[in-house]
């Protein structure tokens, strides 16, 4: 099966030195067994084929290739580290591995022990030309009802060469699509946008040896819900407010660093940019394994007007509204399926010292609500032992896109992922960064204009 434009354009902006790779960790308390969770991750993905898959090329195509059937997928064990968020990654080279990987972390690595007890840590690491968050949160899923032997309607298989296929509009959408494309397209390719370092970056070093350096914050329930209180009185949504934020958060770091002064009036045709995932997603496609149903919308705004008034605030909501209400979101999967069948492949477009967005932000929504598993607290109880406590997820960093912010609801809590580049930001730097963030969506008056 042939990779679409979006996985090959994944696969294609995978560098060495930033490999494109998600994280997801799952945290778990109680009596944790290792037998049983390997057999449901190898249940679980014979439903969801792409992650225990590599990539091969043929003739200049790229096209997934099932493993051997006898190869799981591999399960490593660490001990447990607090000290870090997540252990080192080195990324995944998808032509000679697949394109999940899973590590196991808790205090007792004896290898002949298969019951865990205490807090038990699972990581995993995607490739995302194989799915983006939301198909993998769904093979969760699967694999916490296989884990807890519950009988669901699991992830039809046959399914994926459907992935990504635009949908039929009505006239009147098709035309506001394409032109919205050819805006978009025009901006995208000729505003300047702003990299949070000066530093080219073609020339970097291998991987960090602190690869993924992701920072997490966890709001209380009563936090979730002041947030959720500042975006209704905002009249926008969570998603808005957090993509306005950031754009806060973003400006005060380049602020700090010294790219751009605090009142910045000279560069007309500078903006910082935010990458949106977006998914495309139908009611039609709940049982699609994992996989890439998503697109990318982005936002340009000048620096100047980055400012903590309503209007900034309504405009980000206006522009994201118009993109929902006219399914703007598979302008970039048009324009990729474009560009491919012009000149073959996105080798030509990936140029590390060409900086396309500033940051992406990622909003995953309330996840595990629907699971056929009883809950307690608004923790999902896998078993009668063994109880989801948490849950963290990740997007890759890219080459002159320092930073891959995301955020999510679990059990009632907001929680923000923070992955940013070392090589780039200090650890001081970056948790400043996501404190002012953690300001602006829970403190932080908007002034009236």
């Amino acid at each position: 099966m042939r990779l679409t434009p979006f996985e090959e354009y994944m696969l294609e902006d995978d560098h060495p030195a930033y490999p494109m790779s998600c994280f997801f960790k799952i945290k778990l308390q109680g009596t944790f067994n290792l037998s049983v969770f390997a057999s449901a991750l190898q249940n679980a993905v014979k439903c969801h084929p792409f992650l225990a898959n590599s990539v091969t090329e043929k003739y200049g195509e790229y096209h997934w290739i099932p493993n051997k059937a006898d190869a799981g997928l591999p399960i490593e064990r660490i001990p447990i580290d607090h000290t870090r968020q997540f252990p080192q990654a080195k990324g995944i080279n998808l032509f000679q591995e697949p394109a999940l990987k899973a590590t196991v972390c808790n205090a007792d690595t004896n290898p002949n022990e298969t019951q865990l007890f205490g807090p038990t840590e699972i990581v995993f690491e995607l490739h995302h030309s194989a799915s983006d968050a939301i198909g993998f949160a769904k093979f969760l899923e699967d694999v916490f009802c296989h884990y807890a032997g519950v009988q669901r309607q699991m992830a039809e298989p046959s399914l994926l060469p459907q992935r990504s296929r635009p949908k039929k509009l009505p006239v009147y959408q098709a035309l506001i699509r394409k032109i919205y494309s050819l805006r978009r397209a025009w901006k995208f390719l000729t505003y300047r946008v702003m990299p949070l370092t000066a530093r080219k970056q073609a020339g970097l070093r291998t991987l960090q040896d602190d690869y993924p350096a992701i920072l997490y914050r966890e709001l209380s329930e009563s936090e979730t819900q002041s947030v959720f209180a500042k975006a209704k009185k905002l009249d926008i949504t969570l998603n808005d407010l957090f993509l306005c934020a950031s754009f806060l958060a973003i400006k005060e770091l380049a602020v700090s660093l010294a790219i751009i002064p605090r009142d910045d009036t000279t560069r007309e045709n500078t903006h910082l940019r935010i990458a949106v995932p977006t998914n495309l997603r139908t009611a039609n496609e709940d049982l699609m394994p994992a996989s890439n149903i998503v697109s990318m919308v982005f936002l340009d705004r000048k620096p100047i007007h980055i400012q903590p008034v309503s209007s900034f605030y309504r405009g980000v909501h206006n522009e994201m509204q118009h993109i929902k209400r006219n399914k703007l979101g598979w302008a970039f999967i048009h324009g990729l399926t474009i560009y491919r069948r012009i000149f073959g492949s996105f080798r030509k477009m990936m140029n590390p010292n060409r900086c396309w967005t500033t940051a992406t932000v990622s909003n995953l929504g309330q996840l595990f609500t629907d699971i056929p598993l009883p809950k307690r607290n608004g923790n999902v109880q896998i078993d009668s032992s063994l109880e989801l406590v948490g849950f963290e997820a990740a997007p890759p960093v890219r080459a002159s896109t320092a930073l891959g912010i995301s955020i999510m609801t679990y059990a009632d809590r907001l929680t923000i992922s923070f992955h940013y580049d070392s090589a780039i930001l200090s650890q001081s730097q970056a948790n400043d960064t996501l404190e002012t963030l953690c300001g602006e969506i829970l403190c932080r008056q908007v002034l009236e204009t």
